[in-house]
């Protein structure tokens, strides 16, 4: 990653590493029940409380402990194995997703049970993501991280189209409270994998945890990022792209029925368009990736993402054949999911490649944090801001401003030359 061209590595070198594709299913196993659970969970809370508020209530409180836990999960990552985190978090999380779907089962599940499990699940999450995400540098060497992260994306989408295909059959077959039981056991499968991975994690030998020390490690994580100006760049970029992406995912109803003049047939095909384009820009990433240096790679990606976005904002879907407005909508949203792993794998694989192993769940806990900051951020700017502009402008808006700062981020020499 020293800004010179990189042999050429693709898919066919990731396959003989067998630790990574354990790892990897791992992942792919949990996403699919994730999304199995997205849809049963939304489902399963209206029915139970019929309030949308609460709905949108429980999914902030989702994103808490993301935010508050992140500088401390990073520390005990660091800390301790990583391995064994890792399978301490999902297998929680399992336990918190069956007793949930079981509690519902018997008719014994209260709206208050909804907000204190979805704390303690994602508090889980925000311990075992960044283990996870650190365990990738012990079964990989640098130079596949790229593909590795790639093909990651590209795999997740596709466990994610699953899983959403298949939810309606479980759900319409099993209830609620089966769909939820399948995502508690795709959690424990993923824990008995990370389980049985073997790695060789470099024992930590540092002074007891306390409050001094926990803040002085702390700080350690937050002046290695401070010093490297290239690992500074790559978590704001994650933060301010989904800061930008928050009005198309909280908007993208309202566009589809306002704008479009659609329905939910119109909303599933656009959705769609997303994790396809991610599987397969993921795989072209991973497979041709290592030929283009980081700068080149990303800012492709957020051209490309930039300009799709802003293309959503043509008048013309006003005026054209009711089809062809789900057609053009759901090609650009494929365009923005195909040049989307062109930035976040560079990023992510540039992070894990400079990062210290030492303080890798620091780091990574801090991009977590980041991330899901901008989030709600976004999401409740976007509340505010649709009150002045239309949603076709907020679409163009966002769309140009991540043109810009594409631009902009080339200014700096270290990252052009990365």
């Amino acid at each position: 990653m020293d800004g010179v061209v990189r042999d050429k590595v693709g898919l066919k070198d990731l396959v003989v590493y067998k630790r990574f594709l354990k790892l990897l299913l791992a992942s792919v196993i949990s996403r699919f029940g994730d999304s199995i659970d997205s849809i049963a969970y939304s489902l399963m809370i209206y029915e139970l409380t019929g309030s949308t508020l609460l709905l949108g209530t429980i999914f902030a409180v989702n994103a808490f402990p993301g935010i508050i836990f992140s500088p401390f999960s990073g520390v005990l990552v660091d800390r301790f194995s990583k391995r064994k985190t890792a399978v301490i978090g999902d297998t929680g999380r399992a336990f918190i997703v069956s007793l949930t779907a079981y509690l519902y089962l018997i008719g014994k599940l209260e709206p208050w049970h909804l907000f204190m499990f979805t704390f303690i699940n994602s508090t889980f999450e925000t311990f075992a993501n960044p283990a996870k995400t650190s365990l990738l540098p012990l079964v990989l060497p640098k130079e596949l991280f790229l593909s590795a992260n790639s093909f990651s994306t590209s795999a997740s989408s596709f466990a994610e189209i699953l899983g959403l295909g298949a939810a309606g059959l479980i759900i319409g077959t099993l209830g609620y409270s089966g769909a939820i039981f399948i995502d508690g056991l795709t959690f424990l499968v993923s824990a008995v994998l990370v389980f049985f991975l073997r790695v060789e994690e470099t024992k930590v030998d540092k002074e007891p945890l306390n409050m001094r020390n926990y803040f002085s490690e702390l700080k350690e994580g937050f002046k290695f990022v401070k010093s490297q100006n290239i690992v500074m760049i790559s978590l704001i970029l994650f933060a301010f792209i989904n800061f930008c992406l928050s009005p198309i995912n909280v908007l993208l109803p309202a566009y589809v029925k306002d704008v479009l003049n659609s329905g939910p047939d119109g909303y599933g095909i656009i959705a769609m368009g997303f994790p396809i384009g991610m599987i397969i820009g993921g795989l072209v990433v991973a497979q041709f990736g290592s030929r283009f240096r980081i700068s080149t790679l990303v800012s492709v990606g957020l051209v490309g993402v930039g300009v799709s976005y802003a293309l959503f904002s043509l008048p013309g879907f006003l005026t054209i054949v009711h089809p062809l407005t789900i057609i053009i909508a759901a090609t650009l949203f494929f365009v923005i999911g195909f040049f989307f792993p062109a930035v976040v794998a560079p990023l992510r694989a540039y992070m894990l490649s400079n990062t210290p192993r030492e303080i890798l769940g620091r780091v990574t806990s801090l991009a977590g944090m980041m991330t899901l900051s901008a989030m709600p951020i976004g999401g409740a700017l976007t509340g505010l801001v649709s009150k002045v502009f239309d949603i076709t402008s907020i679409f163009a808006i966002m769309g140009i401003l991540i043109v810009i700062v594409s631009v902009l981020s080339l200014l700096n020499k270290d990252y052009r030359n990365a």
